[in-house]
């Protein structure tokens, strides 16, 4: 059922931004809070992409995706709390979920 997979992925989106949040609060190194805050927009941005639904605003939610995507790598990375490696992981897989319900809406996912 498509529609049931952009459901599961504004879920997904909504989970990432609270872990992102999370995440953002506990951080120790100021340096990072401009990176953490661009996160925060870049996933509030594609809100409105899952929500008009058409090829066109998915595709550029994939585009997001992939550079929130590799910031939040880059962040863990050189995270220096092992207590936060788990908020990362979970960012990562809502991320995931994301990915994979845009794919199946856009007859993507194999």
């Amino acid at each position: 059922m498509p529609d049931q997979s952009l459901t599961d992925a504004r879920s997904a989106l909504a989970e990432c931004v609270a872990v992102v949040e999370r995440l953002h609060k506990m951080c120790c190194d100021p340096d990072r809070s401009p990176r953490m805050r661009a996160i925060e927009e870049s996933l509030l941005a594609i809100r409105p992409d899952l929500a008009s639904g058409d090829s066109q605003s998915l595709g550029q939610a994939l585009n997001r995706l992939e550079t929130v995507g590799a910031e939040l790598g880059s962040l863990q990375v050189r995270c220096c709390a092992s207590v936060r490696m788990p908020l990362y992981a979970e960012a990562l897989a809502s991320l995931n979920t994301v990915q994979l319900g845009i794919a199946t809406e856009l007859g993507l996912a194999h």
